[in-house]
């Protein structure tokens, strides 16, 4: 049988077919999409912390955290342009068939009730629908919801995945993403020109109009994935310039102080006090303030860890009064972390990178903080007992009524540290205390109160279910009973011999400025270090650890790195917010106590 390539009649029902099955696809299509913002958006900082698995919603199937945020967006990029090439199909037939409808009905009139046959799906019905339905308000709300679902949509979404992942920080996975964004963007580019129709509204000095307005949305998404949406540590985040945007709208806009970082705006603001959330709109760390991470307390005792975050990056978290207690942050980056009053007794952090970290009035009693790198952390009034601290790196940490009754110090690095009315009891090993700060430490003071004997001080411990053999059995050497003394005691007089031993007078005070200036330009751990320990000590504020004129030697060899950053590399990345603090040390005025 003859076929004959012009019928019109068949080219419509081919068509219809097409946009029947496109109209599902693109049920299909919204539905994927619909349930990756709930999926992305039910994600917390909790679930991101302890990696919980992802349940989709309805289906009730757990998916591994790390591999939905890599597996979910490039199933998006691949379902979108398979959602595109099925479109471009439709267009191409859709243009076929109003080429031959002109041929074959001559008629305008007449061409409009013949189009009115065609399917319903609003793509073909702005693509080849009555003129009524390609044109004016009706096509504008067609083609609105078409640009909705096609493009704004699955850019959104793509954003939310890097947004969400983002306080994880894993760098590869985030590159994915972004590599996910800009592929989606080259798609939507290249197939949305090609859904038309010919009588398009849109034409002439309008259409340029809308191109340059895409072209400027789809550079601010660029930007916004590329230069933004960062996390601390990351190579863009060292190495690409930040965005500045006026925070007043006075007209000298040229001072400085009336501009701020839009990435410092959007991601990297303080922490609530009372809601424990951030200022910003987004976060590029974890926050989890007050929270507990432990399942059952009653069987803390019976295990040997609470949860695993060995290896994590967690620079920046704020774990404030966080339940840890028996965690394992072996080799954790936690760099620039706070964790005051945190409850980290039997916690293992051997290794881990706590530069700048905050632990003040943290509970660690029991921790293992071996060959942990504490430059510049601030340890203020934390509890202290029995934690293994031999080979850490303390120089510069501030320590100040820190209760280390039986710390383990063997070669603990405590070089400028101020050890200001530290309590240390027991406390055994070989330290290195070159410049600390020695003034009135006190080798006396047991972890107990006077008015209780050191069983019920162990038990009001050990009776909480908090480590209850393990602790028991690190904190026995504590029992005055005890007949075995721990080797290399390091006793009252130690502690004295040590503190007269030190340069005295402006000689120390000179010393030690020196010596935190050179630890502080030190560009290992850029700008962990050498941020705590300036906050550290604006925080002290004591004459005697370093005196006015120490002060400003310290602060005038950081504030060279702002103009030549070769010569204090450890100040790379400091704020406007960092060197304003940094000046206000340098010109303060210090009260003698």
């Amino acid at each position: 049988m003859a076929i004959d390539p012009k019928d019109l009649g068949e080219l419509q029902k081919a068509l219809n077919e097409a946009a029947g099955k496109a109209s599902v696809l693109w049920t299909t299509f919204i539905t994927f999409q619909l349930y990756l913002a709930i999926a992305f958006g039910s994600v917390t900082h909790r679930d991101l912390f302890l990696e919980n698995s992802i349940k989709l919603p309805l289906l009730n199937v757990d998916l591994p955290l790390v591999g939905f945020f890599v597996v979910a967006p490039a199933v998006l990029v691949i379902l979108h342009f398979y959602v595109f090439l099925q479109l471009l199909g439709l267009a191409i037939t859709a243009k076929d068939y109003g080429a031959l409808l002109a041929i074959d009905v001559p008629d305008v009139s007449d061409r409009q009730y013949v189009r009115r046959r065609l399917d319903v799906f609003p793509i073909l019905r702005f693509l080849a629908g009555p003129r009524d339905q390609r044109t004016g308000f009706f096509g504008f709300s067609l083609r609105l919801i078409a640009w909705i679902i096609l493009v704004a949509t699955p850019v959104l979404i793509l954003l939310q995945a890097q947004v969400t992942f983002l306080p994880y920080h894993r760098e590869w996975i985030v590159w994915v993403q972004r590599i996910a964004v800009l592929i989606d963007l080259v798609l939507i580019w290249y197939f949305w020109i090609h859904l038309r129709s010919d009588d398009d509204p849109i034409n002439g000095v309008l259409r340029k109009a809308w191109m340059c307005l895409g072209g400027a949305g789809t550079l601010c998404v660029v930007i916004f994935s590329m230069d933004l949406a960062l996390f601390p540590g990351e190579w863009v985040d060292e190495h690409l310039p930040d965005f500045y945007v006026p925070t007043t709208w006075r007209p000298h806009w040229s001072e400085k102080d009336d501009w701020t970082s839009l990435y410092a705006l959007l991601f990297q603001g303080a922490v609530d006090e009372v809601s424990g959330r951030p200022r910003s709109v987004f976060s590029n760390r974890l926050v989890l303030t007050n929270q507990s991470f432990i399942v059952d307390p009653e069987k803390l005792d019976k295990i040997t860890v609470s949860h695993f975050f060995r290896g994590r990056d967690l620079r920046l978290a704020v774990l404030n009064f966080a339940d840890l207690r028996k965690a394992d942050f072996t080799g954790a980056q936690l760099q620039g972390a706070s964790l005051e009053g945190a409850q980290l007794q039997g916690a293992s952090l051997e290794e881990a990178q706590l530069q700048n970290a905050r632990l003040s009035t943290a509970q660690l009693q029991g921790a293992r903080l071996h060959g942990a790198q504490l430059q510049g952390a601030s340890l203020a009034l934390a509890s202290l007992q029995g934690v293994w601290l031999n080979e850490a790196q303390l120089q510069g940490a501030l320590l100040l009524s820190a209760q280390l009754q039986r710390a383990w110090l063997d070669e603990a690095q405590l070089q400028g540290a101020s050890l200001n009315w530290a309590r240390v009891w027991r406390a055994f090993g070989t330290p290195n205390l070159y410049l600390a700060d020695l003034r009135n430490i006190d080798a006396h003071q047991k972890p107990w109160k006077d008015n209780e004997t050191f069983g019920e001080w162990r038990d009001a411990i050990a009776n909480r279910g908090w480590l209850r053999d393990d602790l028991i059995g690190q904190l026995a050497v504590l029992d005055p009973a005890g007949k075995n003394e721990p080797e290399n005691l390091l006793d009252q007089g130690y502690w004295d011999r040590a503190h007269s031993s030190q340069p005295q007078g402006e000689e120390v005070r000179r010393n030690r400025a020196k010596f935190l200036a050179d630890l502080a330009c030190m560009g290992d751990s850029a700008p962990y270090v050498a941020r705590g320990l300036f906050h550290n000590l604006m925080l002290k504020g004591d004459p005697e650890l370093l005196d006015a004129g120490g002060l400003k030697l310290f602060t005038d060899q950081l504030l060279k790195g702002k103009s030549d950053p070769t010569t204090c590399p450890g100040v790379r990345d400091f704020t406007d917010t960092d060197w304003a603090e940094l000046s206000e040390l340098g010109s303060k005025t210090l009260i003698p106590r």
